[in-house]
């Protein structure tokens, strides 16, 4: 898709009224990119992400498994009620009559035998057969319950009737037809020897294993362009150009309700409109593949538009509510009510205008000053070194803050000698490896009065906030006491800077 003419009406909209809102509520963006009439009519990035970064799905890439067992099914290699232990025979000795039960649709309804994930039950590298060997809870066809290990199963799946890696063969069926960029997996850690998980649980996916299965449920990535392309398939209802990549007849009962998530293990209004092939049901009759943190693509049929937004506000409750309420609020039904006018969301433009630029802009600093209110009035740098002397997160046992004007480091050090560091900037960010794991981070900071504030975006593979207060306060002796609070909002990585951290200045 290439941008459309006169796309002044979306850039306003979004830009007068959606992205306000979303910095508003905390919200921690990394793409917006609107979709109409078929064509990208707006689109906005959050450095370091850009068009043609790939972004991790988390699982929205449920969805991009869901069209792929669409292809397979199309070509008559499965059928929705074939029992999804006949293809995987090797775990069919001894598995539970409500195991062997499964069928294919269980799997992509989210009804299968499973109240949650297996793979995370069990210290086991092979997840495929934690799918088999957990013990069920309930018979598959019942009930709707959000279990990622039956997309990893699906994967699975297609991984082997096809003979290829997943992301291969998506790229070969639609994919490279849609002029999508490379998808990328992550795979589960099948086969690895033993000592690669010292300290490492088995249920964490890895960048790299060849024996590995690809983490359809949570671990693809791709360019939000490309999930824009899969909703313009999706509205042209399987069709691109002169091919017809996956039935319309299957998207068709993709994207409508085949079971009802009331429930089902979400509190948030937009989670009980039901579920479909892998795919959510959403208000006013759209629906939407949707990731954790904030990685949705919605789809509305009737308004001939989608939206693909991705962030990472695992920091916040109800992200994906805040999201799916704004987007309808200042994008979506401003342009409903210009439809049902009759009249175009674009204003008039000449031929030969050219189209809008793609927009970049920095993630949101901490708000403040360089050094702290109980600095000299003229100091250039200010340092504080703190004793700790109880924690709830007993990792460490001093911190030191360097503050200078237009930028500093927190240093945390552990009892064994270990040293973290965060270099920040002040009105912007500094870009360094996520102490203790490598992981690329962009890092702000700033003091309102004695609290100094510290936000760190880690980015790439693994999506983290992690933010760290420390409040300077003098006691009755005149000696500052300091409490230190840290947040880290990661899945299943970086939670030694969760907690409490109490101590005293040197």
């Amino acid at each position: 898709m290439t941008p459309a003419q006169g796309p002044g009406w979306f850039r306003r909209q979004v830009e007068d009224h959606l992205l306000p809102r979303l910095q508003a509520r905390g919200l921690v963006m990394h793409s917006v990119l609107v979709v109409h009439r078929g064509a990208l009519q707006y689109e906005t990035y959050w450095r370091p992400y850009g068009p043609d970064r790939p972004h991790r799905l988390y699982s929205a890439g449920k969805s991009l498994v869901a069209l792929a067992v669409g292809v397979l099914l199309d070509d008559g290699a499965l059928s929705l009620d074939d029992r999804i232990v006949d293809h995987f025979p090797e775990h069919a000795d001894g598995a539970h009559p409500w195991i062997r039960a499964m069928e294919v649709q269980d799997l992509l309804t989210m009804r299968t035998a499973h109240g949650q994930s297996t793979y995370t039950q069990v210290a086991d590298p092979d997840w495929v057969r934690t799918f088999f060997t957990v013990a069920p809870t309930r018979p598959p066809g019942a009930v709707f319950s959000y279990d990622t290990s039956a997309t990893l199963v699906l994967t699975a799946l297609v991984e082997r009737l096809t003979g290829l890696p997943f992301e291969e063969f998506f790229a070969a069926r639609i994919g490279r037809p849609l002029g999508m960029g490379p998808l990328r997996a992550l795979r589960s850690p099948l086969g690895l020897p033993e000592e690669a998980f010292a300290g490492r649980p088995t249920w964490r996916e890895v960048v790299e294993n060849p024996g590995g299965v690809a983490h359809g449920g949570s671990g693809l990535f791709a360019a939000p362009r490309d999930l824009a392309r899969i909703a313009q398939l999706c509205l042209q209802r399987g069709r691109w150009g002169d091919a017809q990549l996956v039935s319309a007849e299957f998207l068709q009962a993709a994207t409508a309700e085949q079971t009802p998530t009331v429930t089902g293990g979400f509190a948030h209004p937009e989670a009980q409109w039901g579920y479909g092939y892998q795919i959510w049901r959403c208000r006013r009759e759209s629906y939407a593949a949707w990731g954790m943190g904030g990685q949705i693509m919605l789809v509305v049929p009737w308004l001939d538009a989608a939206v693909v937004v991705t962030g990472d506000n695992q920091h916040l409750e109800s992200d994906a509510q805040l999201l799916h309420d704004a987007l309808w609020s200042e994008l979506l039904e401003p342009l409903a009510a210009w439809t049902r006018s009759g009249r175009s969301p674009e204003p008039e433009s000449p031929p030969e205008l050219e189209p809008e630029p793609v927009r970049t802009r920095g993630l949101t600093p901490v708000a403040g000053v360089a050094l702290p209110a109980s600095a000299p009035r003229d100091a250039e740098s200010f340092r504080v070194r703190v004793r700790l002397e109880g924690a709830s997160s007993a990792e460490f046992d001093s911190l030191e803050l360097t503050c200078g004007t237009d930028g500093g480091e927190l240093l945390l050090t552990t009892a064994d000698g270990d040293r973290r560091v965060f270099p920040y900037r002040v009105g912007g960010h500094r870009e360094h490896p996520l102490p203790g794991y490598g992981y690329e981070t962009h890092t702000s900071a700033a003091w309102q009065g004695n609290a100094f504030f510290l936000h760190a975006h880690v980015v790439g593979d693994w999506l983290a906030q992690l933010q760290v207060l420390v409040q300077l306060a003098a006691d009755a002796d005149g000696a500052p006491d300091v409490v230190c609070r840290m947040q880290a909002s990661a899945e299943h990585f970086a939670q030694e800077y969760e907690g409490l951290l109490i101590g005293r200045k040197d």
